[in-house]
């Protein structure tokens, strides 16, 4: 792992690491990629079968890297941690973290209790749509920063640009 900082400068993009951390096996496996190179295969015999989801949920989030090496049977995938800091580099409201911090750690989906009063459906609409954070922002009004956060949680929807997408 090399001397590398991740470096945040959007409250929103909290989400996926307070969501991934929530869970006690991600964390053990990315404390293993921490302590250096390690196959998918390795992981697999130690955390079992659920190791590559986690692998694939740590490289969504830019959190792993991979390398190939020579192994004894040929070449061979090691994963590694891309980062060995952190920094978060932001300002917001108390109740938007407080707001951010209940979505990245709460049971719920889009589709069930995620959002409060009631704006699932609309904001379900507004994302079929393709339309900006803004205009989401405005329909729904939930503050864009939160828009941010539901859509750096879902799995059904993604931000590109200043556009939530539908997967």
């Amino acid at each position: 792992m090399g001397d590398r900082t991740k470096i945040i400068n959007d409250p929103a993009d909290l989400v996926p690491l307070i969501y991934t951390f929530n869970d006690d096996k991600n964390t053990e496996i990315f404390r293993k990629l921490t302590e250096g190179e390690i196959t998918e295969e390795s992981l697999k015999k130690e955390y079992g079968e659920d190791a590559e989801k986690v692998l694939e949920l740590l490289k969504s989030i830019g959190l792993v890297k991979s390398d190939w090496s020579m192994g004894s049977d040929g070449p061979v995938k090691e994963y590694k941690s891309s980062y060995s800091k952190f920094r978060a580099n932001f300002e917001c409201n108390l109740e938007d973290i407080v707001e951010i911090l209940r979505i990245s750690t709460c049971e719920g989906t889009i589709e069930n209790g995620l959002l409060d009063n009631g704006k699932e459906e609309v904001f379900k609409k507004a994302c079929e749509e393709e339309k900006t954070i803004s205009e989401i922002s405005k329909e729904t009004g939930i503050k864009e920063v939160l828009v941010r956060a539901v859509a750096k949680r879902s799995t059904s929807i993604f931000i590109k640009g200043n556009k939530i997408k539908v997967k």
